[in-house]
């Protein structure tokens, strides 16, 4: 059986990482090579449930999924992941968890700004009123990638030209 890989979305809530996924799941075609979608909400929906937004929490979440990915991926699946995955220390143990080799880092980019004004989950409105100290995105601000990363820009970007981008990104490195 062949191993499948991981395709990681990461990125500021609101960037649209799960938009992305869910229209990519609809277009993926390849019924040889199923693919399977973690993405962050359903995991704090589920198995994540007893976790918040704390450092250790996040990369306790974040740890979860990629041990799910790896096991999926042994398994023949390919995963696509959409997760915050805040900091270059977390993708760096998510990457040791999957196998370098077994994953690929796709960063959804896009400015603060259009992030708020995206937030359909209120999370950057009540970090404004409740002023929690474990919310990340503006007390605690993403880390952009400091290493060489694939990215999709999604702030003035047709969703169907987002997703065209990343199914040949899945393509190439499918193969």
């Amino acid at each position: 059986m062949k191993k499948g890989k991981t395709i990681w979305l990461f990125g500021r809530s609101g960037s649209g990482k799960t938009t992305l996924a869910k229209e990519f799941i609809k277009q993926w075609k390849d019924e040889q090579n199923p693919i399977v979608l973690l993405d962050g909400d359903i995991l704090r929906a589920s198995i994540s449930k007893d976790l918040g937004f704390s450092v250790f929490d996040r990369m306790e979440q974040n740890r979860r999924a990629a041990c799910m990915a790896k096991i999926l991926n042994n398994q023949g699946f390919h995963v696509l992941a959409a997760l915050i995955s805040p900091t270059e220390e977390i993708r760096d143990a998510i990457a040791h968890e999957i196998g370098k080799e077994n994953i690929v880092f796709i960063w959804i980019n896009c400015s603060i700004e259009t992030c708020i004004s995206r937030d359909v989950k209120q999370l950057y409105a009540k970090e404004k009123i409740q002023a929690p100290d474990d919310f990340q995105s503006i007390q605690h601000p993403f880390e952009a990638p400091n290493k060489q990363c694939l990215s999709i820009i999604t702030e003035g970007t047709e969703i169907h030209d987002c997703v065209a981008e990343l199914l040949a990104i899945c393509q190439q490195s499918f193969q």
